[in-house]
């Protein structure tokens, strides 16, 4: 078998991560696995190294999808890239879909039917993206296969300890940030830092100094950043957006969650408060969400196992 695995070319996220494990962990099963970098608007290949951040995946790239027409040939493509579907003749076509709702805002789910249509078997990163693809695609559920994702070991291989650690909130611009602005101004009492423009180190090091990570924004898929700040020793809040709004794409205790932001800053503010005074007591609420990010690596790595031997039975 040769897999082929679209990415885009030099994009630092979390899909593109997600991407280059896949091919990291398909060669360590023995399969004969290439990224294959695309540019945005542009149908042919690039040929550039992996991003700086993903060398250690060790992948191989190509730029050409050899023996297309052969059934041993598998070309993975995200919900990013559903527009070089049909110019990609194969053997078997996988669909992994890892942000549901960028998909929706990129494409406005104009190609359906040529998913439908091309696609023999269905990759989810989520128990959102799952639902997604069952109800409002109307994939059969044996065409569906959870293959998820892990966080960088760098995130919780060392928690610093409670008395250590500051009236620290993060969060991150980017998403949701007109949902936190007002709860920035009105809480001036906590020290907000955004998560931008820094590299992993870095972001370990704020990890491990705050209190609490907040993230308001859309939650496309199972997201990264709750849960490298959850394993670093940080309690999450969140919205009830997207993934965030079930217990197993993010499995933290109801009260941390939160259905009408606007509506609800003075009680997200006394409980921020609250975390902050009484963090030991908070932080051990996240104990099953860290153990389950703590597993995610072992149960990638058997997703990827299965996903081998289903594809392996197609032939």
């Amino acid at each position: 078998m040769r897999y082929f695995i679209l990415a885009p070319e030099n994009l630092i996220s979390g899909g593109p991560e997600l991407a280059h494990q896949m091919c990291c962990e398909l060669s360590e099963n023995g399969c004969t696995a290439f990224m294959y970098y695309i540019s945005d608007g542009h149908r042919e290949p690039v040929d550039i190294p992996a991003p700086k951040p993903y060398l250690g995946y060790q992948t191989a790239h190509e730029t050409k999808i050899e023996n297309v027409e052969q059934p041993d040939t598998v070309v993975i493509f995200n919900e990013g890239s559903t527009t070089y579907i049909p110019a990609v003749s194969c053997g078997r076509k996988i669909l992994w879909w890892m942000s549901v709702d960028n998909y929706k805002a990129a494409t406005q789910q104009s190609d359906l039917d040529i998913i439908r249509e091309q696609i023999c078997l269905h990759l989810v990163q989520s128990q959102y993206a799952y639902e997604y693809v069952k109800n409002e695609v109307g994939i059969s559920e044996e065409n569906i296969l959870f293959v998820a994702d892990y966080i960088n070991e760098q995130y919780g291989r060392f928690v610093l300890p409670a008395k250590y650690r500051q009236n620290i909130a993060l969060y991150n611009p980017k998403k949701g940030y007109a949902d936190m602005e007002p709860l920035i101004q009105s809480a001036p009492w906590l020290r907000w830092i955004p998560l931008i423009n820094l590299n992993t180190e870095q972001i370990v090091v704020l990890m491990q100094s705050a209190k609490v990570y907040v993230d308001f924004g859309g939650h496309p898929g199972k997201d990264r950043i709750p849960r490298e700040a959850a394993a670093s020793g940080c309690c999450v809040v969140t919205n009830k957006k997207g993934s965030a709004a079930n217990d197993v794409d993010v499995p933290i205790p109801e009260k941390y969650k939160f259905a009408d932001v606007p509506s609800q800053y003075e009680e997200i503010e006394a409980l921020l408060a609250d975390i902050c005074k009484e963090f030991e007591r908070h932080s051990a609420e996240f104990d099953y969400y860290r153990k389950v990010i703590g597993e995610e690596r072992g149960v990638f790595a058997e997703c990827v196992r299965k996903f081998v031997g289903v594809v392996e039975n197609m032939i």
